[in-house]
């Protein structure tokens, strides 16, 4: 097969039957006969030199190497999409539309940059925002991961030390951690001193910087020579919303409770204890030239992170 030729129609064709393992499926979704679907995946067979199905039955199923093809040509189809719909909402914009995709973890999209997000659109409505909040399953929500494939982000958000981003990106937001909870659950069970925590049940969330282990060492507790009842929640913004049900005590950062800590559902027995954590970061990937729009965007989280350091 030459590298400049693909066969694309039997490609489609294995696609659709693929996702719906079926060729009956297939011909009805592609307007075509079976026969003609079952001739078309018989020619890319041939140029694959691979079997690509099994015929079971009435039915077919992919074998191994049809399994490995139609990963990589979903993957493949969905850059396809994505391409397709930035070209034609440009042309629906009268080609004003500029794109910008963010890549942030998890917990600080939920918690931080969703209720933001209306006041960026608000503000540069000539920008179409594509947000994915995807973190890495060994890692943990927050930490750096490296960026989607099939989707390069412009602006990625990342979380760690200042030994890991210092050199690579540029700081925007500092977290520290401290213990919160719902005020009816102070109110009940009042908290003057850290030792009472011990006798709340404690939330915790595997993927702090700061664990209740930790915090509580540096009152001088050991919480593993104290009974005490815990609940783990992951990822943190599951725990938050798990605290402003009363449900425990959570340790948590500045950041990811803004929104519970400003509207009062969530407060902080403790002020003065707070421990610092590690930061956030922004890292604009290389691109032969940085976008006017990627500039305004960063601009933008620029200004919101510097509002955060003055409540």
């Amino acid at each position: 097969m030459s590298e400049r030729v693909l066969p694309l129609r039997g490609i489609a064709v294995f696609e659709a039957a693929a996702r719906s393992s079926s060729f009956h499926a297939a011909a009805h979704e592609l307007n075509l006969t079976p026969s003609a679907v079952s001739h078309q995946i018989r020619l890319l067979e041939e140029v694959l030199g691979v079997q690509l199905f099994d015929r079971v039955g009435r039915g077919v199923t992919l074998t191994p190497a049809g399994a490995e093809y139609a990963r990589s040509v979903r993957q493949s189809i969905r850059r396809l999409r994505l391409a397709t719909s930035d070209i034609k909402a440009r042309g629906n914009k009268g080609g004003a539309l500029d794109v910008v995709r963010i890549e942030t973890p998890p917990s600080l999209a939920h918690c931080w940059l969703l209720p933001l997000l209306p006041d960026l659109i608000a503000q540069h409505p000539g920008i179409d925002i594509r947000m994915n909040a995807q973190g890495s399953h060994l890692q943990g929500d927050r930490l750096p991961w490296p960026p989607l494939v099939d989707a390069p982000a412009d602006v990625q958000i990342v979380y760690g030390g200042h030994d890991l981003w210092e050199d690579r990106a540029s700081p925007l937001l500092s977290e520290v951690f401290q213990p919160f909870c719902a005020p009816a659950l102070l109110k009940q069970y009042p908290l003057n001193s850290p030792n009472q925590l011990l006798e709340h049940t404690l939330i915790i969330s595997t993927q702090t910087a700061v664990s209740w282990e930790e915090w509580l060492n540096l009152q001088g507790i050991d919480l593993y020579e104290n009974s005490v009842g815990t609940i783990q929640l992951d990822p943190s913004h599951l725990a938050i919303e798990a605290a402003v049900k009363g449900m425990g005590v959570i340790l948590e950062n500045s950041v990811l409770v803004r929104r519970e800590f400003s509207v009062g559902s969530l407060v902080s027995p403790f002020p003065h204890f707070s421990v610092p954590g590690l930061s956030y970061w922004i890292v604009t990937p290389s691109r032969t030239r940085v976008r006017s729009a990627v500039e305004a965007v960063v601009e933008w989280l620029r200004v919101k992170a510097a509002d955060e350091s003055v409540r």
